[in-house]
């Protein structure tokens, strides 16, 4: 158990320290990845409480992806959010082979429907894959033109 004082001065170490991204936007410096979680239920709820517990000491940018746990992952994240989504710098990526024009809405959607929220802080590509470079960034600026990240 981690004494409220203790809470207190790990938070107001974390909390302050970000980065601006050339677009003015402040972005946490320390965050939460969420690789291997949400594959295995027997763990989801101390997996919850670790996420919860980490924004609680200031860690309140949480990383995860379409292919963590199949989608596992993002279901995860979006309980332990619930209800304080927007404290939470919330970043997801899309497998290369969803990066195309025609797929990476769909992609998007469907991450943001696991997530339980309508829009994300940052969207990234996992990697680079087959799908020409081009077509992936028309389709970010898209979703970017619609509000979804």
């Amino acid at each position: 158990m981690i004494f409220p004082l203790m809470i207190s001065k790990i938070r107001s170490h974390v909390e302050n320290r970000v980065i601006t991204l050339s677009n003015g936007t402040p972005v946490p410096i320390l965050g939460q990845g969420t690789w291997y979680m949400g594959e295995d239920h027997r763990a989801k709820d101390n997996e919850i409480k670790a996420l919860q517990l980490g924004i609680e000491l200031g860690m309140t940018l949480i990383d995860t992806a379409e292919m963590y746990g199949n989608g596992g992952s993002e279901r995860l994240v979006g309980e332990a959010i619930k209800g304080i989504r927007d404290n939470v710098f919330l970043v997801s990526k899309v497998y290369p082979h969803n990066a195309g024009k025609n797929k990476i809405s769909t992609a998007c959607e469907n991450s943001l429907k696991r997530l339980g929220t309508d829009h994300l802080d940052l969207y990234l590509l996992h990697w680079r894959g087959r799908v020409p470079l081009e077509e992936t960034i028309e389709g970010m600026e898209n979703l970017k033109k619609k509000g979804k990240f």
